[in-house]
């Protein structure tokens, strides 16, 4: 059986061609099994995020190959990659974004507001990934009245709320204290062990142990930290 995420020989430049060419990721190549939690570790600039927005589809590789789950991402159109992106990956931004003049319930149902479920569906999904995650109560407050930590929290119920098979999360610690960042990892790994895909990239090597796979990247390249 194949891997979940296979890339192959990838590369990414911003600017190509141009004096001010940076390449991000170059000749990337890294599988992930369905079920493995990978931290990707790195300095700020080392290409971490762009590399989860290939991931994502979000981008589109200069050269080499994206497989995922037996698909080349890197052959699909637009419109089948924002459709896979909507089922089966779930997203987790350092800056939450999340919409402050909504209420919490309202910006964990936005993944589903592209999907064909009615809005009473979508409530009832919605309040039932919050009720898990124990922030329930939150439903009718606006993002913009709730701390650090429980905007991160209704950030994971977003990502969750449509069933993922992989959760990207892109310095989900960033704005958080060190009891919320455990908090958080503790979810993630709660999360993970119930089957779901789990990438993260950070510049925090301290949140790393939950991770049963660590790479590090360094101006593009990928070395195995832990495998």
């Amino acid at each position: 059986m194949s891997a979940l995420i296979q890339l192959r020989d990838l590369s990414f430049s911003y600017n190509k061609g141009k004096n001010n060419q940076v390449d991000a990721v170059r000749h990337l190549s890294l599988e992930i099994e369905k079920g493995d939690f990978v931290g990707i570790v790195g300095v700020s600039g080392s290409g971490k995020s762009t590399l989860l927005y290939l991931l994502a589809g979000l981008l589109e590789p200069d050269c080499g190959e994206y497989i995922y789950d037996d698909k080349n991402i890197t052959k699909i159109s637009e419109s089948r990659k924002a459709a896979l992106r909507n089922s089966d990956f779930g997203f987790i931004l350092q800056d939450f974004g999340l919409e402050g003049d909504r209420t919490a319930l309202e910006n964990v149902c936005l993944p589903l507001v592209f999907s064909k479920c009615r809005w009473g569906k979508m409530k009832k999904k919605a309040r039932a990934v919050m009720e898990r995650l124990k922030i329930d109560d939150l439903c009718g407050k606006k993002v913009n009245e709730l701390s650090g930590g429980q905007c991160q929290r209704i950030a994971i119920a977003r990502a969750l709320v449509h069933e993922p098979q992989v959760i990207l999360a892109d310095e989900p610690t960033g704005a958080l204290d060190s009891e919320n960042k455990k908090i958080l990892m503790n979810l993630l790994s709660e999360l993970n062990r119930d089957g779901i895909t789990v990438i993260l990239v950070t510049h925090d090597v301290s949140i790393l142990s939950e991770c049963n796979k660590v790479y590090k990247l360094n101006d593009g390249e990928i070395e195995t930290v832990k495998k």
